[in-house]
């Protein structure tokens, strides 16, 4: 990562404590660790934010950090205590940077760097001495971690049910795709994926830290000992393969002549709807399957493009949208330069 040591004439940090920013002389272990969690966690309720290590406070002079307490943390000590009074979880990771002012001395500054929390709002589970309240919401203002008030919960809980709201439209947009008999669900909540009227069940521990890779290629990183779920053979049709395994024939079940007879029509006016329509630069509605390099690709498309093109049947009239398609489909032909007939 990189900071910005900017100074002033005096060499103290002109970038000041802010909603994402809070100065520290010297890491602690103990208590203060929960201390640190806390301002973390207000941070990921707001934008994010860092804790920065080897500043003097008031005023902010990088000094360096004093001991090496930073260094010799073990990260899965904050990691447990994290988990253990907050959820739900937070991503969160630490950096050091060492720098050299200019007098030859090698001076350290560690970061505990949180990101905004992809779940709001982050609770605290269970209480601590006088700071930390079961049931508080930390929230990060500028220069300082309280509970929040209720201007910001407010802002907080409206976009949490948004991004709800957006979340169900595009998953019942993918049923619709897809189609409901193709769906099955995995419950990280209960630990079951549901297979029809069947189940399976998966280990509880593995729920919260549930990742799939697929045999052959893997995304934890060395040393971390991520549990995995692996899918072990071969998976045919891979639609936005980053995010999901489909069958290509379930979401594309229509060759063109299939979608042809569905409409009614003869392969001169489907080549023009599909012009019209510009179809084949939709990939909710078509896709190309090629068999080899040099073999010519077979055009698929879903049951919700015949539904689509039905509808516009019905709205506009079968014969004046075929009309028209076929009247743009001629300008285009019409427009296209003529392949001039080599002489014998």
């Amino acid at each position: 990562m990189q900071f910005s040591f900017d100074l002033d004439t005096k060499g103290y940090l002109k970038k000041r404590e802010s909603a994402n920013l809070e100065y520290k002389q010297n890491f602690q272990k103990g208590d203060n660790i929960l201390k640190y969690l806390k301002t973390l966690v207000g941070m990921s309720n707001n934008k994010g934010g860092m804790i920065m290590f080897g500043i003097q406070d008031s005023p902010h002079i990088p000094l360096g950090m004093a001991n090496n307490k930073f260094q010799e943390v073990d990260p899965k000590e904050i990691d447990t205590r994290l988990r253990d009074y907050f959820a739900p979880v937070v991503k969160w990771h630490t950096d050091i940077i060492e720098k050299d002012f200019g007098d030859g001395v090698i001076k350290s500054f560690g970061f505990l760097i949180v990101e905004e929390s992809e779940e709001k709002p982050v609770v605290c589970k269970k209480s601590k001495d006088n700071f930390l309240r079961e049931g508080a919401i930390y929230y990060r203002y500028r220069g300082e971690s309280k509970e929040i008030e209720y201007p910001e919960l407010k802002s907080l809980l409206d976009k949490e049910r948004e991004k709800e709201r957006i979340l169900w439209i595009k998953h019942i947009q993918k049923i619709a795709l897809v189609g409901p008999r193709q769906i099955n669900i995995l419950d990280r909540y209960n630990g079951e994926i549901s297979y029809g009227d069947k189940r399976v069940l998966i280990d509880k521990s593995l729920i919260d830290q549930l990742n799939f890779i697929q045999e052959g290629h893997f995304t934890e990183k060395e040393g971390e000992g991520i549990p995995t779920l692996k899918l072990i053979g071969t998976i045919d049709g891979l639609i936005n393969a980053e995010d999901s395994v489909i069958d290509t024939n379930a979401v594309y079940p229509l060759t063109t002549k299939e979608l042809q007879e569905q409409l009614g029509i003869n392969s001169y006016q489907m080549q023009a709807v599909i012009y019209a329509l510009d179809l084949k630069n939709k990939p909710k509605r078509h896709t190309e399957i090629k068999h080899g390099e040099k073999s010519n690709p077979i055009h698929k498309y879903s049951q919700s493009c015949a539904d689509v093109i039905k509808g516009i049947f019905d709205k506009q009239g079968k014969e004046s949208f075929i009309t028209e398609c076929t009247d743009k489909y001629k300008q285009l032909q019409a427009a296209k330069p003529k392949k001039k007939r080599k002489k014998k």
